[in-house]
């Protein structure tokens, strides 16, 4: 794996105030209704069939809406929506609580009401349609259809939720707790020491992001068989200026070298259209010796 030339040890930290006036916290909760169900009567079936002496050999699934295309398209938007998410903030906890600067704030938090929206307007649609879609099961499953297993219409709407809250990020002299001066400088030094290395870790999220799409777009630019264009999708160039345009917003630390990254890679792409690069080898080609400058940066 790639690492920044400068370990993530020596990555610039700020100190806790200026993180407060720099970055909140963001909690968010996507719950979903998959409509899967274990079954333990094929389960059996399986195992008995396959001679397994032991009833963990084996777990079967069924799909109470196989192949309803509105639920898969509430499953598909919740996906996209988390990449969305991550793709605008940085990681913080193992409890998925993200870090958003304030620098993009407005930007994230139109992104959540829009998505927010969306995920209700794509819920409803189930919800609206779910008895006849419950009947429709019937046929489709067959003997594995069981009424049982299928929440009621009027408790089906709250096994979806879309929901998140904005909080500051709490400071070492936020301690408010009955405990001696000595037990509440420990806690204070742990938070602390656990702030920085969240930190630390939000920023190297951010360089990795950058050396994977740059060495994504790098390895785009080869030369295609004669009388054949070469194959660089959309998605590849426009989530590539996504991220550029980003970076100045997730640069927290106010990292000098992650800003002249930026600079670098915004000046390489900023003259050049996905057209241009299908088109033409000078301009893969200086793209490539470009995105290879960038990664020259970093060591292995």
């Amino acid at each position: 794996m790639y690492m920044h030339e400068i370990d993530a040890g020596t990555i610039p930290v700020i100190d806790t105030p200026t993180l407060q006036s720099s970055a909140m916290l963001l909690s968010i909760h996507i719950s979903m209704y998959t409509g899967r169900k274990s079954d333990k009567k094929t389960r059996e079936q399986v195992i008995s069939a396959s001679g397994a002496g032991s009833k963990a050999a084996a777990s079967v699934y069924k799909s109470l809406f196989a192949g309803d295309a509105d639920l898969d398209a509430i499953n598909t938007f919740q996906a996209k929506a988390r990449r969305d998410i991550a793709a605008m903030t940085l990681p913080w906890s193992d409890a998925g609580v993200r870090l958003v600067s304030t620098k993009n704030f407005f930007e994230v938090s139109a992104l959540l009401s829009s998505l927010r929206h969306e995920f209700s307007a794509l819920v409803s649609k189930f919800v609206n349609g779910y008895s006849i879609k419950v009947s429709n099961a019937a046929f489709a499953l067959g003997d594995l259809f069981d009424r049982n297993e299928y929440p009621d219409p009027v408790d089906i709407a709250h096994k979806f939720s879309f929901s998140y809250s904005f909080e500051p990020v709490p400071a070492a002299n936020d301690f408010r707790v009955d405990l001696h001066n000595e037990a509440i400088d420990m806690l204070k030094t742990h938070y602390t020491n656990t702030t920085e290395q969240r930190l630390q870790t939000a920023m190297q999220d951010v360089w990795e992001r950058v050396i994977d799409e740059a060495t994504r777009l790098r390895d785009k630019m080869i030369v295609p068989e004669e009388g054949k264009r070469p194959r660089i999708f959309a998605s590849t160039f426009s989530g590539f200026q996504d991220l550029i345009g980003s970076l100045e917003a997730l640069n927290i630390t106010n990292d000098p070298k992650l800003e002249d990254v930026r600079v670098q890679l915004k000046n390489a792409l900023d003259p050049v259209d996905l057209d241009s690069i299908r088109e033409s080898p000078e301009v893969r080609g200086a793209v490539k010796e470009q995105m290879q400058r960038v990664l020259d940066k970093f060591a292995y």
